[in-house]
């Protein structure tokens, strides 16, 4: 009998210590802290009282019971604990550490019981029996203890029986079971370990069984029933190393777990969760994403499903920066493109003026040159010759041509004429020839940019200080500047280009900065106090 009640006990303590292990290692909730907090007091506790067992002296068997009370006034509130996480009871804060307050006080009397009646009164060690024992009567500090822990059994069992009645899921349903029976089944053995109802209990503390009960029920609801989730360690192992963010939650909207990264996205997570959480269903239901380090995420909300039972809902941040950033270049590139069509049909509109104008001239020039031999004809020389005189100052001037490069020369062409309507003086210098080193339609493009800029700047200031100089020469590469007043320094972002934060503008910068990134060319902003050039080496 001595054997095997010695068995048991080195039986149980195993069993906790394997428990113990196995819940330290996956601890993430209160719902695991509570679990391993009770482990360690069960362990112990019965640590202590397998000492007790083989004491041969009184001074050694107190020593071993203040060691094993050690864990034993720790056993019944961390299981109390752990019972109102389970079943969602919230604990005000101030009462648990009023609890925890109290059972300290309760230790510290054990403590001191060779000093004071308290917990005990008359002590007599006996060796006679199965074990030795320190047979005793109850302090009021006992009687006390005793019926605390009666108390929060039973509450906490009151708890995991309401729960099990309104729970509907059958995997949940079973494990609420056997953790209700082992909770039962420990506080069956408690009073009557307390009540002595059974002559070993004078020689044995039959409570032990009740924790290997409970411990062995603590393992088929962690490996059958997923006390602890143990089946999703394997993805917690792969989704822990994802740069992605994910919360679950379960059913009743509490956050069960979250990974690391998502500490790192929301510093909040650990004090508040439902408040990350609440942005996090926010982007969701608006379908917005979420700038964290300069990196785009896109928030999920998926269904958390464990053979067929639904958990709860998983959120993950799913990184769509590399997609954004296609889109806002696609955006842009199709911006550009608009941009490129309508200064296209502005010029074509501008041709088909000319040619209009050009058609009239022609069909006057017929008419006047009539009109001179007629009169040449007639001998009324004097007036052919006024005739002319006033042709000729009212001819118009010939459009300027500013290089040899005709595209180029028709888009610089097409915005001086827009400057010189808005009173913006163009002084113009360009050596572009017919092959400029680039492909000529982009570059008309981005020096009609670069023009249209400089006049949106020019049109600030008063017409007295409105210029554009565009200077341009080529020596093996083409060297380019457009250089204009602006009303004051025009900021520049970190890569020392220009921007602008007002929506629809900046289109024209992005449409240069393609042109010169496609072309390998080289670009550089100079912003002074009141004047704004533009240098371009294109390749």
């Amino acid at each position: 009998m001595r054997e095997v009640l010695l068995l048991s006990l080195y039986f149980s303590i195993f069993c906790l210590f394997v428990e113990g292990v196995l819940v330290f290692g996956k601890i993430k909730t209160r719902l695991d802290s509570c679990l391993f907090f009770s482990c360690v007091a069960l362990l112990i506790n019965n640590t202590g009282y397998l000492f007790e067992l083989k004491a041969e002296t009184e001074e050694a068997y107190i020593t071993a019971l203040q060691l094993s009370y050690l864990g034993r006034v720790w056993i019944t509130f961390p299981l109390f604990l752990f019972a109102a996480e389970l079943t969602h009871v919230k604990i005000p804060d101030i009462a648990t550490k009023i609890m925890a307050v109290i059972h300290i006080l309760i230790y510290g009397v054990i403590m001191s019981l060779r000093e004071n009646s308290l917990f005990y009164t008359d002590t007599d060690f006996d060796t006679s029996g199965l074990f030795p024992v320190l047979h005793h009567g109850d302090g009021p500090v006992h009687h006390f203890f005793a019926q605390l822990q009666t108390v929060m059994l039973f509450i906490a069992l009151y708890w995991i029986f309401a729960a099990l009645r309104k729970e509907k899921s059958e995997n949940v349903r079973k494990r609420l079971i056997i953790i209700f029976t082992a909770f039962l089944t420990e506080g069956i053995l408690f009073l009557m370990q307390i009540g002595h109802f059974l002559a070993i209990t004078y020689s044995f503390d039959i409570s032990i069984f009740g924790n290997l009960i409970l411990t062995v029920a603590m393992f088929i609801g962690i490996f059958r029933y997923d006390l602890l989730e143990i089946v999703d360690i394997a993805r917690e192992f792969v989704i822990d190393r994802l740069s992605e963010g994910v919360i679950a939650i379960d059913n009743e909207g509490r956050v069960r777990y979250y990974n690391e990264p998502m500490k790192l996205f929301f510093p909040d997570m650990d004090s508040h969760p439902e408040s990350v959480v609440r942005v996090v269903k926010e982007a969701v239901l608006e379908g917005e994403t979420i700038t964290l380090n300069d990196r785009i995420y896109k928030p999920e909300e998926n269904d958390l499903k464990n053979r067929g039972e639904s958990l709860g809902k998983l959120y993950a941040l799913v990184d769509v920066t590399a997609l954004k950033e296609k889109e806002y270049k696609l955006k842009s590139d199709a911006a550009i493109l608009e941009m490129a069509a309508k200064t296209m049909r502005e010029r074509l509109l501008t041709a088909e003026e000319m040619v209009q104008q050009d058609r009239a001239m022609r069909h006057d020039r017929r008419h006047f040159e009539a009109l001179l031999l007629s009169l040449l004809q007639e001998g009324e020389t004097d007036e052919a010759k006024k005739c002319l005189e006033e042709r000729l100052k009212d001819e118009p001037r010939s459009a300027a041509r500013f290089c040899e490069n005709a595209t180029v020369n028709a888009a610089i062409s097409h915005y001086a004429h827009i400057a010189e309507k808005k009173d913006i003086a163009v002084r113009a210098s360009a050596n572009i020839p017919f092959d400029p080193g680039a492909d000529e339609m982009q570059l008309a493009i981005a020096i009609s940019n670069l023009l249209e800029n400089a006049i949106h700047a020019c049109e600030e200031l008063p017409v007295k200080e409105r210029y554009i100089e565009i200077r341009a020469k080529y020596k093996e590469q083409l060297l380019l500047e457009i250089s204009n007043p602006c009303r004051e320094k025009v900021p520049l972002n970190g890569e020392g280009h220009p921007f602008s934060t007002e929506a629809g503008h900046g289109v024209g910068t992005k449409s240069v900065l393609a042109f010169v990134r496609e072309s390998g060319s080289e670009i550089r902003y100079i912003a002074d106090e009141h004047v704004f050039r533009v240098r371009m080496i294109i390749n």
